[in-house]
């Protein structure tokens, strides 16, 4: 699955404002936040019985050097998730055919650092945060409208991931949550186990997080198009 850069825009930060944001505003644009800590987190190996990724994290936190590029890296992937949205192809496990569940993700278009030109940013305790607003385009509201028809019902999930996995715990509970996502719509469209999925998921506004219980939450809001269907028959 290839990603497809669809069109560029003004992205505009500003300090993080309490509550959550909704996917478009009265004023039709799309708002997410971005963070990440303002302190030095331990290092990896300080947790010497924690289980490795089995994929390499949804949200790349290396692409920033500093912890302000690091929240816009964040940022960023929350706002493609709500313009473009994913492709995803997801296969259950089966132990008849003795084969592991796989869930593949992948932006369908992606705006670009170089074209964000911060005007403010804050620390808020010991984590830095970004909130980016972004008008719609005419093009963006017509992509966005396909998945807010009748057809396809906004879907809410969860997903939970090692807190000691760092703050890519975080990417990891929002990409299980995303799986879960598929799972509830598979749920509510098809009546029988699917041997492959294949379809497009775009996210409405910015995931929830929390931690507890030495565990990342995350909660999320999103419309699932299943495209594709491969049954056993």
């Amino acid at each position: 699955m290839k990603g497809l850069v669809l069109c560029t825009a003004a992205v505009v930060f500003l300090i993080l404002s309490a509550g959550a944001a909704r996917s478009i505003d009265g004023d039709g644009k799309i708002v997410v936040y971005g963070e990440y800590p303002a302190v030095e987190e331990l290092d990896a190996d300080a947790f010497f019985d924690r289980e490795p990724p089995r994929t390499a994290p949804l949200i790349d936190y290396s692409l920033g050097e500093t912890v302000q590029e690091r929240a816009l890296t964040e940022a960023l992937h929350f706002l493609n998730a709500n313009v473009y949205g994913y492709t995803f192809e997801y296969r259950p496990g089966s132990a008849l055919l003795e084969t592991e569940e796989t869930f593949e993700l992948e932006l369908k278009g992606t705006l670009q650092s170089r074209w964000v030109d911060p005007v403010a940013e804050g620390v808020q305790g010991t984590v830095y945060r970004v909130k980016i607003e972004l008008p719609l385009t005419p093009s963006m509201e017509r992509w966005t409208s396909a998945f807010t028809s009748k057809r396809l019902r906004l879907q809410v999930s969860e997903g939970t991931s090692d807190f000691y996995r760092g703050w890519e715990g975080r990417s990891d509970a929002y990409y299980e949550a995303l799986r879960n996502l598929v799972l509830a719509s598979a749920r509510k469209q098809l009546s029988s186990r699917p041997l492959l999925l294949r379809g497009d998921i775009l996210l409405q506004g910015n995931p929830t997080f929390s931690v507890g219980a030495g565990r990342h939450y995350c909660r999320l809001e999103g419309y699932v198009n299943i495209v594709e269907v491969v049954t056993y028959d």
